[in-house]
């Protein structure tokens, strides 16, 4: 872990109910709080950055307060860095309260010393991210953008989720707060993987492969063109074995051979997972919209699905080089 000693709070940031780790679980997105002091340390990291303040209590006496932020690759592309921190600048931040650290927040807007203000997330709870956006054609092939401000490429809700007996019980066995997989750094799952708010993705064609590489967890996946079946020699993956066909410009993809893992924040897996989806170009409006199915009936009584839209965008895609050792919290450490 690498903690820079620089400057000011940053902005409150936030993601949506769903961001890199799940929001909400973390978060009272009804408790806002506000806190003024002086920065002492910043942390530019993936996948969350965090920065430290001293703060005047009640009593006159001064005690540290943290908020946490977007991942560094999103603040970056907003050009927010190192050097936008100074250590010993005084800010306010606007954010809300954890529910893990009473001295933790999740920042929303900070107002710097020399009149500046940077917002990260609404008190609405929305997420502000931003990206470069670019004239496209009909072709998945390019570099996709989940700009959640265009309401034309946020995301539908997606179907609920009826659990079966076992997995009602596997549920309530699981802590979302320690043991959700993207606290390892694993992308949880490739419907997980395209729902990074402020993270590209670039999907390429080689030949009779599909190649997606997600900036998210710096996930890489294939699928196969030619391909009819799942090989059943290999061992099962977050990201699972994906077979595909193309039908008059929409890729169809079936994919299998999951490891036991999450589907989604709050949703579990089995093995017995599988996921088709569909990947097209609205010629309207340029969007590519990203329609799944999933299902496990081992954990799910019924077929469940959701819809996905992105936009084109001229990013290229970084490193996430994500540390596992951060969590969302500083006591949530790895030592």
């Amino acid at each position: 872990m690498r903690r820079i000693v620089t400057g000011i709070s940053c902005a409150l940031l936030a993601s949506l109910a769903l961001a890199h780790h799940g929001w909400a679980p973390h978060y009272d997105g009804n408790a806002h709080v506000t806190v003024t002091g002086i920065i002492t340390s910043f942390e530019f990291v993936n996948p969350h950055a965090f920065v430290y303040l001293d703060v005047v209590n009640e009593a006159g006496g001064t005690e540290t307060r943290w908020c946490e932020m977007q991942a560094r690759s999103q603040l970056q592309r907003r050009g927010i860095g190192e050097e936008q921190f100074q250590v010993g600048s005084i800010i306010t931040i606007e954010g809300f309260r954890s529910r893990l650290d009473p001295a933790g927040c999740e920042f929303g807007t900070g107002y710097f010393h020399d009149g500046t203000t940077l917002t990260l997330r609404q008190s609405n709870g929305q997420s502000v991210y931003g990206a470069q956006l670019a004239e496209g054609n009909t072709s998945i092939v390019g570099t996709w953008y989940p700009e959640v401000f265009l309401s034309e490429a946020g995301s539908v809700e997606d179907s609920r989720f009826e659990l079966t007996p076992t997995g009602e019980a596997a549920h309530a066995d699981f802590d979302w707060l320690t043991q959700n997989p993207t606290l390892r750094c694993s992308p949880a799952s490739n419907i997980r993987a395209w729902a990074a708010p402020g993270l590209p993705t670039r999907v390429e064609r080689r030949g009779n492969e599909i190649h997606i590489h997600h900036e998210f967890m710096d996930a890489q996946r294939v699928i196969y063109l030619d391909r009819f079946e799942h090989p059943q020699d290999e061992p099962p993956t977050d990201l699972g074995h994906s077979i595909g066909r193309f039908d008059d410009g929409t890729l169809h993809v079936e994919t299998a051979r999951f490891a036991v893992g999450a589907l989604w924040a709050g949703r579990l897996n089995t093995e017995m997972l599988t996921t088709t989806k569909k990947l097209w170009v609205n010629p309207q409006t340029g969007h590519l919209v990203l329609e799944w199915t999933a299902y496990d009936p081992a954990y799910y009584t019924a077929e469940h699905h959701g819809t996905r839209t992105l936009v084109r965008t001229d990013l290229t895609i970084g490193r996430f080089d994500c540390d596992p050792s951060l969590g969302h919290t500083p006591t949530d450490r790895v030592l």
